[in-house]
């Protein structure tokens, strides 16, 4: 692979999954955070540029497996894939995650009074996510469909698609607020199964989150742009 140092983390995971594999090893942000350059993504990810461009050129010899390269999905069957895997997961989990984090504050908040402040935190992104999901299935993903199939390209979609990214970014703060307040998930000695139940819920929220991000930041949205432009 030509090394590049002006291509941002986002875009070289857009293009190949298996980049996104070896910036998800690094600890690197390749959603929230896509438009880090690969210095800047070293830098987060605690190793030299040359070991970062090393391990993506290393990851460019194993085949590809066309079930996990979303790259190369019709805008349309993105969209559908995203509505019935990510939107549909978020609806699901976050009934759940605000039960326990409601139960596990009121049981432990005195002892852990960080649990007061995560109870206020998944309540606040629960709220601004199912709002941004509805404005997604509602607004955006019915006009890049149309688009797809043909019609005149929607003036307001570039304008969508800004403010969509910019509520992404707000849901990664959110999600490190919440690392912060949970120790990156980290149960503590002698928890009780609903505290460690809530963590692990938690955790899974957030990777499933960074995922469905990066699919529409990283894939969907530019996909959605060209064809705007083509229209």
């Amino acid at each position: 692979m030509v090394r590049n140092n002006v291509i941002t983390v986002g875009e070289m995971a857009g293009k190949d999954y298996r980049m996104a594999d070896v910036f998800r090893g690094f600890g690197v942000d390749f959603c929230c955070g896509g438009g880090q350059t690969i210095a800047q993504a070293a830098t987060q990810g605690g190793i030299t540029e040359e070991e970062l461009w090393t391990a993506l050129e290393t990851a460019t010899l194993k085949a590809k497996q066309p079930a996990n390269d979303f790259s190369v999905l019709a805008p349309q069957l993105l969209a559908e894939h995203i509505l019935s895997t990510h939107h549909k997961y978020v609806k699901e989990a976050l009934p759940v995650i605000w039960e326990f984090a409601q139960k596990v504050a009121g049981h432990h908040g005195d002892t852990h009074p960080e649990l007061i402040d995560l109870r206020a935190a998944v309540l606040h992104e629960a709220e601004d996510l199912l709002d941004h999901l509805e404005k997604e299935e509602q607004v955006l993903f019915p006009a890049i469909k149309q688009m797809a199939a043909g019609e005149p390209g929607l003036p307001y979609v570039k304008g969508a698609v800004e403010c969509m990214m910019k509520e992404h970014s707000s849901s990664g703060e959110s999600l490190e607020e919440w690392r912060r307040l949970t120790n990156n998930y980290q149960v503590p000695e002698g928890a009780c199964n609903s505290y460690r139940f809530l963590f692990e819920k938690l955790q899974e929220f957030d990777t499933d989150l960074r995922q469905h991000i990066h699919l529409e930041n990283n894939i969907l949205f530019p996909k959605a742009l060209a064809l705007l432009q083509e229209a």
